[in-house]
């Protein structure tokens, strides 16, 4: 039988005992995601950036996990299809479509948008009568969209009359949802490999996934440059966002809940931010910094202990 525990790190020790830190981290590693796509969008196409995402992080994982994979076939087979709905929520319309959606905005608009993916979760672990919230989760949902409201208005009211969506702000609206729902389904999946088999499954099927955008790349005569940029860029997203964070954040999800694990997104805004001011000149206002401490107190709030899962 196909081992069936979440826990990423071995039970009599290692730093990610806790769910909270491993939430917060996958959450970082997707945050100057957002950075590194934004920061070469121009020199490689974003489709074939989220191809070597998650085809190689796939590639990495197989060198590891094959064994486990091969014990775990009876497993994937019964389960394949809800498998593959979860590498179409998560690696396609939720990766794919916010590396395309940065071509026309922003590193931290695409933060600012995913932001909202715990109250997606909330609502729609609501429709599925999977999960229930308290008060204090509430309060701190709310709070912790002030904060991005705060970002967003730059904490001027009127600027709200004035937001103008583009195509890519659209596109990361889309990949909010189907991220927000992958993470209920995930939830819900009543039978689980072991976290690094079932990776390994998310991101070969995600890879196979992608290959019809490679193709049209190919045939539209696309340049592909390798570069020490683009080199390390590949790398950095086939590592950090997609082994190391989509595991990390699975264990938050099987620990704290889809409802609080969610709650980690509002991180991405500060993150974002700092990481798009440091690295490729987007602007870092006051603003962001009153927006992050609201943040911060609600993710406080919200998965604090004495919540409702």
């Amino acid at each position: 039988m196909a081992e069936t525990s979440s826990d990423p790190v071995k039970s009599d020790g290692g730093l990610l005992r806790s769910p909270h830190i491993a939430a917060f981290l996958a959450i970082f590693f997707i945050g100057l995601n957002f950075v590194i796509v934004r920061g070469i969008y121009e020199e490689y196409p974003p489709s074939v950036l989220s191809l070597w995402r998650w085809g190689g992080a796939a590639i990495i994982l197989l060198c590891f996990t094959w064994r486990g994979v091969w014990r775990a076939r009876e497993v994937i087979r019964r389960n394949f299809w809800t498998y593959a709905l979860l590498a179409f929520l998560m690696p396609v319309s939720g990766a794919l479509a916010t590396f395309v959606a940065l071509e026309w905005t922003v590193a931290v608009n695409g933060a600012i948008i995913q932001s909202l993916i715990p109250a997606l979760v909330v609502l729609i672990a609501w429709m599925v009568r999977l999960e229930s919230i308290g008060a204090r989760e509430m309060s701190g949902i709310a709070l912790a969209l002030l904060g991005v409201l705060g970002i967003v208005t730059q904490v001027d009211l009127q600027i709200i009359a004035t937001l103008n969506f583009n195509i890519g702000d659209l596109l990361l609206l889309g990949s909010s949802i189907a991220l927000a729902t992958y993470t209920v389904l995930y939830k819900r999946l009543s039978e689980k490999p072991s976290p690094a088999v079932f990776l390994t499954v998310l991101c070969g099927l995600g890879g196979i996934f992608h290959l019809p955008f490679l193709f049209y790349e190919l045939l539209i005569g696309t340049p592909m440059p390798f570069n020490l940029q683009t080199s390390l860029s590949i790398a950095y997203v086939a590592v950090f966002p997609s082994l190391i964070a989509v595991m990390f954040f699975n264990y938050g999800i099987d620990r704290l809940g889809a409802g609080k694990a969610a709650a980690y997104h509002y991180f991405l805004v500060p993150v974002t931010a700092a990481g798009a001011y440091l690295f490729i000149d987007e602007g870092l206002l006051w603003y962001h910094g009153a927006g992050t401490i609201l943040i911060f107190a609600g993710v406080y709030l919200a998965s604090g202990k004495n919540n409702k899962t």
